[in-house]
Formats: structure tokens, C-alpha cells, sequence
């Protein structure tokens, strides 16, 4: 308690020393600012005068007052700026024209005391200003150059590389020297505080080949990827090691100011995917605002997601359910200024009776189904444990969404649920036709949506690279011609919520995931960005097919067709029901029972059955063989592009045949 008392006590004291030292310095200012004015007046006096020492008197403590007002002995030297000398200029103001009005009335005064306020005015904000910044040009214009060694450049020179080169020049501890700005947009030869613009993306190559530059920050976030890549891949080709930093879009910097918090290491997000779709804010919100929300699988990657962008749309209460109690916690201490609102809740979708008692507590209003299992190989050696959570939980669910008058229930699928070779891609698939039975018998809307990889999720190709790349390689890739469909996390996040608003309900959505990327350039692409080189420092092997993989991933099947949506990144699949709800119920009941009694080998049978697009074992061999032997091309299409463009719906453009793809995850 004592040492308490001593800390504030030596706290007030140096803000009780520091606006001692301001007032002792501004009275010296304004001092010299009386005789100055005095001094210049002097010689156009027609008569003999004398210093005013009460008139001057009067003016300097009606100045210090009006600087006291304008809360100047609170301020920080170090960081004065424009906002603090227009807070000077005031408190002069303030202070000369009431100094002026009280000599006016307790002092005989002439024309030459008028003429003297002027120039005493005009010479306080000169001398108070020039104290009040002097330790700023001193820290900046003559320390900081001496300390500040990283050779920086900048691409960006509109608003946000002025307000990054502005927060490095008056901050000494980024030990930054940006020796020049680029951009196409900015006329070159211009000084901007002191740092010129040299020209555009060329120039900037040009000065990479002749000087050594340490680090290149890119402050343009509104640079297409497509452009980005290829400033970084000419970039890095110049010069392998440097260090590149970038400032993300402004979707994820909230209200702060731009500065150098808000940089960060360029990944393989800002150079991959697609562009940021249009998402219909509004719409979203409508269907979340006030509503009682349940999110299952609320600790996974898409899941956590979900419950981010769910609580910034005003739910009345927000339900995250998992049965990793760890992954809970962390979402939920990251969420906690919402305090109330978010609701953990441990549990499995595999238990009807704890599920009931969630659903029958909480009463949602919507749920959002993203609990499952995902990786591919490890369901093919758990068949039984796929088809517990991935089916079993999803009819779990179903069933108390009706019972309890759920208004909408959206479940979140995969691409791996067409033309399945795998377990997971087959259970997923099954959980699809579930909602489609499911739906009209109830109040309850159900829903699917179907998209492809997204980058840096658990269990997905991007932090497995990152991973070998960290133990020295090499990294290892299954088919070198294997392409993927990418997403980050928030944008299909987004995406899945839009599709849930629209939907009335037995709809399959898909989603529009942009161009494909060839998984080899990717690897190639991420070490490059370690300041690598593919081949020299970090080698990159292929290892082979693994069990359920296929070389080639659709969003619909091949009878399958869509229909346009008013979003033009959502497409919706015209999907066939295969089964009425009592026949798929059997089938499920009777994979239950060889589940039950061991029989593992024969689920793969009975999901053919619910599934009969589902291939496996030496099924998906001699389908994987025909594919890559028999497709040509030069393999740059894109899928769902191929629906805009005339192409059959549902099926692979001729492009798209030449490089199958391969499931990584």
C-alpha cells in the first residue's frame, strides 16, 4: 500500500515538475516576445518611451492563462504536432485579446500598446511554437537519422504510405530509413515530408537492381491479388532475401489510424484466392440481429469464424458448442468484450440427449451446423467415427431443429461431397441428402452450402507447408499437377451466412470459388516469401497418392446443374432427392447397426447405397488413372466460372480436364 502511495505520489510530481517547466519556459517566450515587439515598434515612435512593464505584465499572464485553458501544460514534447500548435495559436488568441480588453480598462493605453499586441501576438506563437517543437525537430531532423538503419521503401504513396512514412519519421524506435515512395497514382519528383516519389512499380524494380534494400513495405491494399503477385514475384526474383511487409485491406484495420501496428508480414493469403466478394452486410444482419444463434463446432477454423462474424451482428445470445474444450476457451477470451452474449457449451452432436437438452434450453433460432470430421485420410482408416458425426450428428441435430421450431438450420459442406472417393466426401454428401429430407416436413428451413479448401485452417495444406518449411524442408506434395480452389476463412465464413440469409430452405448452395491454384506453385510461392529459393534451399518432394484422394475435386455433380442467385459469387444446385426420408432413414439405421456390431468394412458398402457416386478402394484407382490419362489441355480453367460462361452446368471445361486436382486435407 505504501509503495502504492509512493508511485502516485512521484506520478503527480512529474506532472507537476513537467507543467512547472512548460510555464517557466513560455513565460521566457512571451518575455522575449514584449521586448521584441517593443524593440521593432521603438523606432516609429514619435516620442521617447520606456518598456510598459505593467502593460506587458498584463499580456503575459493573460497569454500563459489562455495556454492553461487550451490544456497546454498537459502535452507531451516529444510528440507535439499540427493539432497541438493550432491549440498554441488559440490560447494566444484567447490570451492576447483578453490581455488587450482588461488594459483597456485598468490602463492608459495608446495606438503604439495596439500596434505592440499585434506583433507580441505574432511573436508568441513564433517563440512558444519554437519551444514547444524544439525537442521534436531535434529527435527527428538531427538523432533519428543517426539511428535509423533498415533501408525502407514503400509502395503506396496515396493516404496510407503517407500516414505509415508519418508514423516511421516520428517514431525513433522503428529504426526505419525510407529513402524513397512508389506509386503509379502519385506524380514523381514530389516531396512527401521530406521522402521523394521516384515513380511507379518500374522504377521501383529499377532502384531494386541498383541499391540494397532492406525491407519493402506495401501500403496499397487496394492492389488486386493477381497484380500483387506479381509485384512480389518480381520483386523476390530481384532480390530472394528481402524483407516484404504489407498493409492488409480495410476491412480488417476497423477504425484505428493507418500506421506501422497495422503492417505485417505478407502470406500466402494476400497473394492466393480470389478477390474480396461483395457481401450483403444488411442482409446478414437481418437474419442475425436479436436472434438466439447456435453454432456447432464452435472451436474449428470455420466454426470460430462463424461466432466472430455472428456477435458483430447483435444476436441475443450467441451458442458456441464443441467437444474441444480447449479451442472453446480461446474463442471465448478472445470474445469477451461481449461478454453475456456468447455461451460455451461443451458437448457432442453425437449425443441425442445432451443436444436435446442444449437445443431445448437455448432455443435457437438458427443454427449453424459446422461440427464434423475433415481429414480425409484419418476418416479412411475411421469410417465408423465419420459416419457417427458426419451423418449420425447431422440427423441429430435435424430431428431437435424440427422438434423445437428451429427457424433456419444451415449446415456447412465441401466440395469433397461430389463425386465422393472418400469417407469424409461421402458422409458429407449423406449429411446433404439428410437436410433435404428433412426439409418441408417441418417448420425448420435447411440448408447446405458447399465450397472448397480455405487457406490456414486446421488440418489444410497451407500450415502443414508452413510447418516443413519452419524444420528445413522439404515439402511434400502428393501429385505435382494437383490444383485446388482456395478461400480465405472470413470470406467463406461470410459467404456461408449470405447463402443461409437467402435461402428458403432444401436449397444446395455453392459457392463460387474463383481460379484454381496449381499446389506446386504454392509451395514454390511460400518459400519465396521465407526469402528461399524452391530447389536450393528447401527441396520440394512427391510422395504419392494417399487413401481417398482423387485428382480432381467438382462443386456439383455431373447430373447436377445451377441456377443463378442475386448474389453472383452463390450459385444454387438443382440436386435431385435419391431417397424418400423413411428409405434414407433405413440406410442410415442399418449403418448404425454394423457400426454397433463391428462390421466396419461394410460402410463403405452401405453409404454406396445412400451415395451412389461415392467410389472407393480399387474403384477410386481406376477412376483416378482414367482421369489423368485421359484429360488434355493446358489446365487454366475455372469451374465455377465455367457456369457464367456457357459452359454445361456441373461439368469440367476442357481447360479444367488437362490438371486434375487432388485433396490435400
Amino acid at each position: 500500500m505504501e509503495a502504492e502511495t509512493y508511485s502516485e505520489k512521484h506520478k503527480y510530481m512529474n506532472r507537476f515538475t513537467r507543467g512547472l517547466f512548460f510555464l517557466a519556459g513560455d513565460t521566457i517566450a512571451l518575455a522575449l516576445s514584449v521586448l521584441a515587439a517593443f524593440a521593432i515598434l521603438y523606432p516609429f515612435s514619435p516620442i521617447v518611451r520606456e518598456v510598459p512593464f505593467d502593460y506587458a505584465t498584463l499580456m503575459v499572464i493573460s497569454v500563459l492563462a489562455g495556454l492553461a485553458m487550451f490544456r497546454m501544460y498537459v502535452v507531451s514534447w516529444r510528440y507535439m504536432g499540427l493539432r497541438e500548435l493550432v491549440r498554441i495559436f488559440g490560447g494566444i488568441a484567447f490570451g492576447g485579446f483578453a490581455g488587450l480588453m482588461l488594459s483597456e480598462a485598468f490602463l492608459p493605453i495608446g495606438s503604439f500598446e495596439y500596434g505592440m499586441t499585434t506583433l507580441f501576438m505574432i511573436n508568441a506563437l513564433v517563440f512558444v511554437g519554437g519551444f514547444r517543437i524544439s525537442k521534436r525537430i531535434c529527435v527527428e531532423l538531427v538523432a533519428s537519422p543517426r539511428k535509423r538503419q533498415i533501408h525502407t521503401i514503400i509502395f503506396g504513396g496515396e493516404s496510407e504510405g503517407e500516414q505509415i512514412l508519418r508514423d516511421i519519421l516520428k517514431n525513433e524506435n522503428y529504426n526505419m530509413d525510407v529513402r524513397g515512395i512508389f506509386d503509379d497514382r502519385v506524380m514523381p519528383g514530389i516531396l512527401l515530408h521530406g521522402t521523394r516519389i521516384l515513380g511507379g512499380k518500374q522504377k521501383m524494380f529499377d532502384y531494386l537492381r541498383t541499391y540494397n534494400v532492406d525491407q519493402l513495405i506495401v501500403a496499397s491494399p487496394e492492389t488486386p491479388k493477381k497484380d500483387l503477385k506479381e509485384i512480389i514475384d518480381e520483386v523476390k526474383n530481384i532480390r530472394p532475401g528481402m524483407d516484404i511487409k504489407i498493409l492488409p485491406s480495410f476491412q480488417s484495420l476497423g477504425d484505428d489510424p493507418v500506421g506501422v501496428k497495422h503492417i505485417r508480414d505478407i502470406s500466402i493469403e494476400d497473394i492466393l484466392g480470389r478477390e474480396p466478394v461483395n457481401i450483403d452486410i444488411d442482409t446478414i444482419k437481418q437474419s442475425i440481429e436479436g436472434k438466439t444463434v447456435l453454432v456447432t463446432g464452435g472451436g474449428g477454423s470455420i466454426g470460430s469464424e462463424l461466432v466472430r462474424q455472428c456477435v458483430k451482428q447483435n444476436p441475443a445470445r450467441l451458442v458456441m458448442l464443441d467437444i474441444d474444450e480447449t479451442e472453446l476457451f480461446h474463442v471465448e477470451n478472445e470474445l469477451k468484450q461481449y461478454g453475456s452474449t456468447i455461451v460455451p457449451c461443451v458437448a457432442s452432436v453425437t449425443d441425442m440427449g445432451k443436444m436435446e437438452r442444449v437445443i431445448r434450453e437455448y432455443q435457437p433460432d438458427v443454427i449453424f451446423h459446422a461440427a464434423a470430421y475433415k481429414h480425409v485420410p484419418m476418416m479412411e482408416s475411421f469410417p465408423d467415427e465419420a459416419v457417427r458425426v458426419n451423418v449420425g450428428g447431422t440427423r441429430i441435430l435435424a430431428t431437435l431443429a424440427c422438434k423445437y421450431g428451429v427457424e433456419k438450420f444451415v449446415m456447412v459442406s465441401t466440395d469433397k461431397a461430389v463425386n465422393p472417393t472418400n469417407v469424409m466426401g461421402a458422409t458429407k454428401r449423406a449429411a446433404e441428402e439428410i437436410c433435404m429430407s428433412y426439409n418441408g416436413t417441418c417448420r425448420t428451413q435447411f440448408i447446405s452450402v458447399r465450397f472448397g479448401n480455405v487457406l490456414g485452417s486446421r488440418g489444410s495444406v497451407v500450415p502443414l507447408f508452413m510447418e516443413q518449411i519452419s524444420n528445413g524442408g522439404p515439402l511434400t506434395i502428393t501429385d505435382a499437377r494437383m490444383k485446388r480452389y482456395f478461400m480465405t476463412i472470413p470470406e467463406a465464413v461470410l459467404l456461408v451466412m449470405q447463402a443461409g440469409s437467402m435461402g428458403d430452405g432444401g436449397e444446395v448452395f455453392v459457392l463460387d470459388m474463383g481460379e484454381p491454384v496449381k499446389i506446386m506453385d504454392m509451395a514454390e510461392d511460400l518459400i519465396r516469401l521465407h526469402g528461399l529459393q524452391p530447389g536450393k534451399d528447401i527441396q520440394i518432394k512427391v510422395t504419392g497418392m494417399r487413401p481417398g484422394e482423387k485428382l480432381f475435386e467438382e462443386l456439383l455433380n455431373a447430373e447436377e446443374g445451377v441456377d443463378e442467385t442475386e448474389h453472383k459469387e452463390i450459385f444454387k444446385a438443382i440436386c435431385s432427392r435419391r431417397l424418400k426420408k423413411h428409405e434414407l432413414d433405413s440406410k442410415i439405421e442399418t449403418l448404425y447397426q454394423k457400426i454397433n456390431d463391428g462390421d466396419v468394412e461394410s460402410i463403405r458398402e452401405l453409404l454406396k447405397q445412400i451415395v451412389p457416386t461415392y467410389t472407393y478402394n480399387g474403384e477410386t484407382k481406376e477412376l483416378t488413372e482414367a482421369v489423368a490419362n485421359g484429360f488434355n489441355g493446358n489446365g487454366n480453367g475455372s469451374h465455377t466460372n465455367g457456369y457464367k460462361n456457357g459452359h454445361t452446368p456441373g461439368s469440367l471445361s476442357d481447360k479444367e480436364k488437362a490438371e486434375p486436382t487432388s485433396v490435400l486435407n
